[in-house]
């Protein structure tokens, strides 16, 4: 079963989004649901689901999770990110999994490559990239 979740820095419209999602995993439109988190329409089960919720500012006030069924194999978290990005020109901010959460993988249209975020705001569920310098 696939299941991702990373920051963006802006969100795409949502048919949109529907549309790169049904494109990235080859799932039939009908069987992708984009949404708020937290907010059903009551269709029927979705193949992948993404849903999007808004944080509390920051340089990437929205997390997008995305969840699929055991039908579907599809890309990577990393690689799902890269392809959002180049197709909506965005930034997409992926967790690396590390004892410290000082470092985090941020994926833009042209780049892939760590980057130091502020802890301080990150206790305030805020993501903001260190001024490094």
């Amino acid at each position: 079963m696939l299941s991702y979740s990373f920051l963006l820095d802006r969100l795409p419209p949502a048919a949109d989004l529907h549309r790169a999602i049904a494109d990235l995993y080859g799932v039939d439109p009908a069987r992708v649901h984009v949404g708020r988190l937290y907010e059903d329409d009551g269709g029927p089960p979705a193949t992948v689901s993404c849903t999007y919720a808004p944080l509390p500012g920051g340089d990437f006030p929205w997390r997008l999770d995305i969840g699929a069924d055991d039908t579907v194999t599809g890309p990577s978290e990393p690689a799902t990110a890269t392809a959002l990005a180049h197709r909506f020109s965005l930034r997409a901010l992926l967790s690396l999994d590390a004892p410290s959460d000082e470092y985090w993988r941020l994926i833009t249209p042209t780049e892939d490559h760590q980057v130091p975020l502020n802890l301080d705001e990150m206790d305030h569920d805020r993501y903001v990239l260190a001024v490094t310098g």
